[in-house]
């Protein structure tokens, strides 16, 4: 006996065996039992996902002769239904659009719909591929299909619902079949797997539901083959070695290798698939839903039927990562994927193509989110001080890959962290440091200002006057030289000021404020290199320039001072 397909062998006899289809085989059940069944349906849907064994189904249903009129569960042992599933039936003809598309056939049909069925209940026509009809073809059908004989049902199976004429549309009750879900295309393949005595793990099933793409005829037909290959016996690796699947190892290591910013690691992979000589749009494809699986884990919680798409080992081995990256990086890392889709299926060096996309993920997880810097700008132009930015823990999460990463080359992050440099013609030594508040030894006079600043940087009302300002101490009373525009505003603050001195020092001060800033000292103009000098150690103690250094890694060039506008 000839061989038969596991996808003829396992076709649904009945509508509770249809998968993934329960609207529409309900409705339909429904409409059997209650006697209210139209005379033209039509079925929609994309490739394998069960019309043309639905269609099958309707016709054994209306004809079976197990009871007295049509019955919405088939017993599939009498003549009627017997020969309808072995296609010989006299009743029940299945025509192919894309051949019997003209006038000529259609007039046929006409003309044997006139005639009682030779011995079932009704006549059905099944049309697969309508839309192939041509025009003239669907004309000469209006009427008859309009109104029909009493006896005669027309099933109508479709993959492109958008080619059939409204006229059509019309006289027809319209069913749309869905996509299967991975899950049930992977139960249904337990189901055939344990009917044939198959061992095969869940994992390898849930590839072969996944390769499907939703149709449940392409994942038996790519049962049919791994079984070719493997026996009675399917290993995980078969089905990546037969069907061109993705190692899940691969994916890992690329989302590891994202996650720890290491680029090479990713030129690495893309060497191996060169050698293993996969498909660069499928591993393309297979990243795009392993990043997927990611965010779900990221965003669901367990209870949630999200998650029941992702078998529950590669659930723990994902889940280190859903820490690494935020829902930002993911959204950033499908819109490069989605893109490069696009790019290697024109591109002339696909290698090189995926090898840049890569790269460009590795180096978005680098960059500094658009809101902290909008918010670090802000607090500039308030001068309040900048909260510490906290580093990525994504070296936390994946430490091989993270170490690695850190003995090549320093991240453009912790670069940004780092104090920017001096310049050359300023000593170390000319830039003090901002002292603790709470400090117990007296300050010099440019530490105890510096320690002022540092204590009012969120109140401008009181930093903006110290900050063209100079002090000076007359034992035990602190002298503030400043700006004249700045003056009334200082003296309305003098007891404040009082008390910044107090804490800056931790001694008890007076304070003095009178004008003057940072206008040359009495006794003459300092020599231009000390004034140069003095105008870069006063840029360097600004904390908005500090801010703004470590912001973009700058360091200063160049100070000259305000000449103040008169009219």
């Amino acid at each position: 006996m000839s061989y038969l397909v596991l996808a003829r062998k396992w076709r649904p006899r009945t509508f509770a065996e249809v998968v993934g289809q329960g609207t529409v085989t309900r409705t339909l059940q429904n409409a059997l039992g209650s006697g209210r069944i139209g005379h033209a349906f039509l079925l929609s849907g994309a490739r394998g996902v069960g019309k043309t064994t639905t269609a099958r189904i309707l016709a054994r249903a209306l004809n079976c002769s197990k009871g007295d009129g049509p019955t919405a569960e088939p017993c599939g042992e009498c003549a009627s239904c017997v020969e309808i599933a072995a296609g010989s039936s006299l009743d029940v003809q299945e025509i192919d659009g894309a051949t019997h598309n003209g006038v000529e056939q259609v007039r046929e049909l006409r003309e044997s719909a006139r005639y009682n069925p030779a011995r079932d209940r009704f006549k059905v026509w099944i049309i697969d591929e309508v839309h192939m009809l041509s025009t003239g073809a669907f004309n000469a059908l209006l009427k008859t299909l309009e109104e029909p004989p009493p006896r005669v049902k027309f099933i109508f199976a479709t993959t492109e619902y958008h080619k059939l004429p409204d006229t059509i549309l019309s006289r027809c009750q319209q069913y749309d079949f869905r996509m299967i879900s991975a899950r049930e295309i992977q139960g249904h393949l337990r189901t055939v797997a344990d009917g044939e005595a198959i061992k095969v793990s869940d994992d390898a099933l849930s590839r072969i539901a996944r390769a499907a793409e939703g149709s449940a005829r392409d994942a038996l037909s790519l049962f049919d083959q791994v079984l070719s290959f493997s026996g009675q016996t399917v290993r995980d690796e078969d089905i990546s070695v037969l069907l061109g699947l993705i190692d899940r190892e691969l994916l890992l290591a690329a989302s590891r290798a994202a996650a720890g910013g290491d680029s090479l690691a990713l030129l690495e992979l893309v060497e191996r698939l060169s050698e293993y000589g996969a498909d660069y749009r499928n591993f393309n494809r297979e990243l795009l839903l392993h990043f997927r699986e990611i965010l779900l884990l990221k965003l669901a919680p367990d209870e949630s039927g999200l998650l029941s798409q992702i078998v529950p080992e590669e659930r723990e081995r994902l889940r280190p990562l859903t820490a690494a990256f935020s829902e930002e990086d993911l959204l950033r890392i499908f819109d490069v994927l989605i893109k490069v889709e696009q790019d290697l299926r024109w591109a002339q060096d696909p290698r090189v193509t995926l090898e840049l996309a890569l790269l460009k993920i590795v180096q978005m997880r680098r960059l500094v989110p658009w809101s902290d810097l909008v918010a670090r700008v802000e607090a500039l132009a308030g001068g309040a001080p900048m909260p510490a930015r906290q580093p990525a823990p994504v070296r936390a999460t994946v430490p091989a890959v993270a170490n690695r990463a850190a003995e090549r080359t320093e991240s453009m992050e912790e670069a940004a962290l780092r104090p920017p440099a001096s310049p050359s013609r300023v000593p170390p030594a000319a830039v003090p440091s901002t002292p603790e508040p709470a400090a117990a030894p007296a300050a010099p006079a440019t530490g105890l200002l510096a320690g002022m600043l540092a204590l009012v940087q969120a109140r401008p009302s009181l930093a903006q006057p110290l900050r063209g300002a100079t002090l000076t101490e007359e034992g035990d009373t602190a002298v503030l030289h400043v700006p004249p525009d700045f003056l009334a505003m200082a003296r309305m603050h003098a007891d404040e000021y009082k008390d910044l001195a107090r804490k800056a020092s931790g001694r008890p001060l007076s304070v003095r404020i009178e004008a003057g800033g940072s206008a040359a000292p009495e006794g003459g103009a300092a020599p231009p290199e000390q004034s140069k000098e003095r105008l870069h150690e006063e840029a360097a103690r600004q904390p908005a320039v500090k801010e703004m250094l470590d912001l973009f890694g700058g360091r200063i060039v160049d100070v000259r001072e305000a000449k103040e506008e008169r009219p």
